[in-house]
């Protein structure tokens, strides 16, 4: 038992380290405090390979050596402020999210609509993307003082070709889920729920730091994300479905 623990405590650090390289790849975007990155790849496999309790474990160490001064989040930025800036949040929902999906995945016997409600509610959200790309609705504007378009025409094309591609295979992909064995879709929709997480409390933050309305921060630190995210989840699955790590805790 207590090899199996430090064996658990070792591949935690490992996840810890493996969340703070890949945290050094940062695209900054303009309209936003919130950069694209990598980290959420490690948060989603953390809690699908080690289970609800290492998987939080490793991120929690991540948010301590980051916390004392460690160049270990986006960009190499490191420091309590980074965690209480607008930011922030994204940073406190990865132990939550990494037990969510350690749980969920440990827990076969959930409620189906609870198992599908976050891969409903990210459905939705790339639905929105792709309407207001399409139809030019005018959501994916920041914030109801500053109406500017935040997309040129070019970027509008490469999303609606993008969410429109994510979409119907999301909605193929449960199809064929279903009918085979080569990925988990309770792997798919323990992902969902992670992913919703951290948007749900990196909002919330940036919401009560930055001051900004709703809308701001429904654009600015949830919708560019989506299709990406939804991307990156798929990815982790098909990862976390063929590399058992847990068989070398034993």
């Amino acid at each position: 038992m207590e090899k199996n623990k430090l064996k658990g405590m070792v591949f935690a650090a490992l996840f810890a380290a493996l969340t703070a390289a890949v945290a050094w790849f940062k695209i900054p975007l303009p309209f936003t405090p919130v950069p694209i990155t990598l980290q959420t790849l490690v948060v989603l496999l953390s809690g699908a390979m080690l289970g609800a309790y290492y998987g939080s474990l490793s991120m929690i160490i991540y948010l301590i050596l980051g916390a004392i001064g460690l160049p270990v989040f986006a960009g190499g930025a490191s420091g309590i402020g980074v965690l209480f800036g607008p930011t922030g949040g994204y940073l406190f929902s990865y132990p939550v999210a990494a037990f969510v999906i350690g749980k969920m995945l440990e827990n076969k016997k959930l409620d189906i609509l609870l198992k599908y409600f976050s891969f409903i509610v990210i459905l939705i959200l790339v639905m929105i993307v792709l309407a207001d790309s399409v139809f030019k609705i005018g959501i994916m504007k920041l914030g109801k003082d500053i109406m500017v378009d935040i997309l040129t025409q070019q970027q509008r094309s490469i999303l609606i070709f993008a969410s429109a591609a994510v979409l119907f295979g999301l909605l193929w992909l449960v199809i064929y889920l279903k009918k085979s064995k080569s990925l988990s879709l309770d792997a798919i929709l323990a992902m969902f729920a992670g992913t919703l997480i951290i948007y749900i409390l990196g909002s919330i933050q940036g919401k009560f730091v930055t001051g900004l309305p709703w809308s701001a921060i429904f654009i600015g630190w949830v919708l560019p994300f989506i299709v990406g995210d939804t991307l990156k989840l798929l990815l982790t699955t098909w990862v976390s479905n063929n590399f058992d790590a847990k068989k070398y805790m034993k």
